[in-house]
């Protein structure tokens, strides 16, 4: 049966190579990311009794799946490559975040203070701490630079330029744009010598 500690536990488990090289006190927690009406972007929950030992919170933000019933299933990490996000304390924390108070889904009453992710900082995914909000921009830029370079296979290694063209660039005025070949488009779009045209490769050069 699902149990929210015992699965929390066994997320800080699987981050104990990070967690163990810390020199000093921490907490560690596993907390959902979600938008505020009236706030900008995502925010977490902590509560006092996290926030007041005056310890700083490394975070694995995650997903709770559920039921048809809104029943708690599981808890997953929300991000594939697993980063943990640090929260430096704060003593003013209850002066600077609002408290909110809700429902839990067992229908018990609870407060927690509401903290910005932006906040947050990554620090196990390089060598140093990356701010949220700079983490967040470099991995939605990722998967456009992948779905860019796989446009094409990598023609400067699979098909090298040959040294000598069959074209020289007095033919080239009188080339249609049908004569271009993939390997023309490419270096043309790249910007990289790749093509078998030399007079091309030579105009790319002279950019």
């Amino acid at each position: 049966m699902y149990n929210r500690k015992e699965k929390e536990k066994i997320l800080q488990e699987q981050h104990s190579n990070f967690l163990d090289s810390l020199l000093d006190n921490y907490l560690f927690a596993a907390k959902t990311a979600f938008f505020t009406k009236g706030k900008y972007g995502r925010n977490i929950q902590l509560f006092e009794n996290e926030l007041n030992k005056g310890l700083d919170i490394y975070i694995e933000v995650v997903d709770i799946i559920r039921d048809n019933l809104g029943l708690e299933l599981d808890m997953v990490s929300m991000y594939e490559e697993r980063p943990l996000f640090k929260y430096k304390y704060n003593p003013y924390y209850s002066e600077e975040y609002e408290l909110k108070i809700s429902t839990n889904s067992k229908g018990g009453e609870y407060s927690a203070y509401i903290v910005p992710m932006s906040e947050l900082v990554c620090v196990n995914k390089g060598s140093k701490e990356i701010p949220y909000n700079i983490y967040e921009k470099e991995r939605e830029q990722k998967p456009k630079e992948q779905i860019k370079l796989s446009l094409f296979p990598d023609f400067e290694q699979e098909f090298p330029s040959k040294k000598e063209s069959d074209f020289d660039l007095d033919k080239a005025n009188d080339l249609s744009f049908t004569d271009l070949t993939i390997k023309d488009f490419a270096a043309i779009m790249w910007k990289k010598p790749v093509s078998d045209k030399k007079w091309l490769n030579d105009l790319i050069n002279n950019i």
